[in-house]
């Protein structure tokens, strides 16, 4: 396309130069077909220069809408790591109420066969956690192992098993929150 429009130009140039010369020999004066060739040069020149800035545009266009893609696909996937992590953290503050539940009423047997399913929903929710946040995921993991091990006891003590349901509750609220 390019090349038709300058051979277009060039010929135009060449065909005005021509019909401008009154007498054959203003046709074949050196200086008459200098002036037309420096033209013609001149419009080549002008219109691959407009050819490079505009693919230069082109490329800077198809660059800025690469980086809108990437920065809407890391979004996507943030959202959903989020959402993610926040349904994971419902299921799991609700093996955790359960838990407290059963302790205030004393029944530690019932407590400890609720806390148990914590496991079952920590499977599935887990990953989703850790990739949300990383420090979350690593609460969560040590506030289990405290009520794992205050409910392991042969006699359990409430306040100590409140105590690290809360702080494990509060662990899994602050992964919950985006």
């Amino acid at each position: 396309m390019i090349r038709i429009s300058q051979l277009l130009a060039l010929g135009t140039v060449g065909l005005l130069s021509l019909a401008g010369c009154s007498n054959p020999d203003q046709a074949t004066n050196p200086s008459v077909v200098d002036s037309a060739q420096q033209a013609s040069t001149d419009a080549a020149n002008t219109a691959a220069d407009a050819a490079k800035d505009a693919a230069g545009a082109a490329n800077t266009a198809a660059d800025a809408a690469k980086d809108a893609a990437g920065a809407a696909k890391d979004t996507a996937q943030t959202a959903m790591t989020t959402g993610t992590a926040a349904m994971g953290a419902g299921e799991l503050m609700s093996v955790v109420t359960n838990t407290k539940t059963a302790v205030e009423a004393g029944d530690f047997a019932k407590a400890k066969e609720e806390f148990a399913k914590f496991g079952d929903s920590w499977s599935k929710v887990g990953e989703g956690i850790k990739a949300a946040s990383a420090d979350g995921y690593t609460a969560i993991e040590t506030n289990v192992g405290s009520v794992n091990t205050a409910l392991g006891e042969a006699q359990p003590d409430s306040t100590q098993v409140m105590d690290a349901l809360t702080a494990l509750g509060a662990s899994i609220e602050s992964v919950a929150k985006p």
